[in-house]
């Protein structure tokens, strides 16, 4: 009798172990699931946050350097740099470089032209961006001033295609939603913010 209270009290005791031991691993791989998820969440928009940070820095520089001028005349990529309009860190030996690594440049149009006198409008380009950048920095979600200086947003991809977004379009409205952005944004992407006073 006393043995077989002795194996009855040990299957019990194992019983008790391996329930424990079932509880501990869910609570493990619930922990490491939960773990990275917020590991690719954070990953996601980690670099996204920091390259609008800079665009935007950017925009409010321009406009107020030329807050008592006219218009933007003169205003170009190499005007950017010489009159140290550009935030600091976007410079990297004599050119604009953004987070990305990606070639930043000032202007009119994806070439960037010089702005020619009269002009009350300027572009911001960013080139050569992948698809994923091309996505988020198109679909990130400014603060409001930045938005208030922003009239269109054009996106070309290395197909040649490209998508005008404006305040006043039924489809291609602003600010734009991601799943326009992935409709457009290839491997190579240019995104042009296209700026008034």
């Amino acid at each position: 009798m006393n043995i077989l209270n002795k194996f009855n009290n040990l299957k019990t005791h194992i019983f008790v172990l391996k329930f424990r031991y079932k509880f501990v691993a869910l609570g493990v791989c619930l922990f490491l699931i939960v773990l990275c998820f917020a590991f690719f969440c954070v990953q996601k928009n980690i670099g996204t946050g920091k390259a609008a940070a800079e665009l935007e820095q950017l925009a409010t520089n321009i406009r107020r350097y030329y807050q008592n001028r006219p218009d933007y005349w003169g205003l170009s990529t190499k005007t950017v740099i010489d009159k140290k309009i550009s935030p600091q860190n976007l410079l990297k030996n004599n050119q604009m470089i953004g987070f990305f690594g990606n070639p930043v440049f000032v202007g009119q149009g994806v070439d960037a032209n010089i702005v020619m006198p009269g002009a009350r409008s300027f572009d911001i380009i960013y080139k050569e961006l992948n698809e994923k950048q091309c996505i988020e920095l198109a679909s990130f979600k400014f603060t409001p001033n930045f938005w208030l200086g922003i009239t269109g947003i054009t996106i070309i991809n290395n197909d040649g295609d490209s998508l005008f977004f404006t305040w006043d379009d039924q489809t291609n409205v602003l600010p734009i939603k991601k799943g326009a952005a992935q409709d457009i944004c290839d491997e190579k992407n240019v995104i042009i913010w296209h700026n008034e006073q």
